[in-house]
């Protein structure tokens, strides 16, 4: 694993509880938080790069977050 994925790894690991919570913040659905927490997850990797810490890493998790559930929404 590269330093890019083991940070990556770390941030999840730190925040994981918090990516859950904003899920379910969007829905009480097992599955659909299932797939909203999946969705966050490869946005996230997506953008982790792109992501210089202008704002607090949480703020960037929710957006992320609320971007997913928009387009998961939009789709079903």
């Amino acid at each position: 694993m590269n330093t890019t994925e083991q940070q990556f790894s770390q941030l999840v690991r730190d925040n994981r509880s918090t990516i859950y919570a904003v899920c379910y913040m969007f829905s009480n659905d097992a599955d659909e938080v299932a797939d909203l927490f999946q969705e966050v997850l490869v946005k996230l990797w997506n953008g982790y790069e792109t992501f210089h810490g202008k704002s607090d890493v949480k703020t960037w998790i929710y957006r992320v977050t609320l971007g997913s559930y928009n387009i998961v929404v939009f789709l079903t």
